[in-house]
């Protein structure tokens, strides 16, 4: 039986209080302690591998958890939402979705098709057994765990309505069985 868990980045160093987007925002102290706590906390789950965002503090939480001791692979699906606001303080999450086309930006469902389609490549070269990791950040992490749940998303401007159940906390995982 194999299993995949879904991990989000640990909590980063934010004193302006922007939306981070894909900005090099490091791990704070805390987040860097939560990722040695996962680290503990996987060192027995046989993971053989830890797919990763390249934004910095996904990368620094795969890092932290592979120890040195498992391959890091990273990937642009699992990149953060591209949107025109990153860099901007945090006021109004509705324009973050808000004006994606206009400015470059991503919807949600298309953040969803990259996580998905990373998904369905992956879990055809996934062998018996084996456990992986995949560390990203909240929308590609939650729209993935919709699609496989079979959640609608509401629609392409807002988030999920997975939403309502709860959302992928900072240094969070779930485990997907795939038995």
């Amino acid at each position: 039986m194999s299993n995949i868990y879904l991990l989000r980045h640990c909590d980063y160093e934010n004193p302006r209080k922007i939306l981070p987007g894909r900005l090099p925002v490091e791990l704070s102290e805390s987040g860097k302690k939560r990722a040695n706590q996962l680290k503990d906390i996987f060192k027995d789950k046989n993971i053989s591998k830890i797919y990763s965002s390249e934004v910095l503090r996904c990368k620094q939480t795969a890092e932290i958890v592979a120890g040195g001791q498992i391959p890091v692979i990273f990937d642009k699906r699992l990149l953060e939402t591209l949107s025109a606001y990153q860099g901007y303080w945090v006021q109004d999450w509705d324009h973050f979705f808000g004006h994606e086309k206009a400015f470059g930006g991503e919807s949600i469902i298309e953040v969803r098709d990259r996580a998905v389609d990373f998904y369905k490549t992956i879990k055809k070269t996934l062998k018996p057994d084996e456990n992986i990791i995949i560390c990203s950040h909240g929308d590609p992490l939650q729209t993935l765990y919709a699609y496989l749940k079979n959640i609608p998303l509401s629609n392409e401007k807002h988030l999920p309505e997975s939403k309502k159940f709860g959302w992928f906390e900072k240094g969070e995982f779930f485990k997907l069985d795939l038995s």
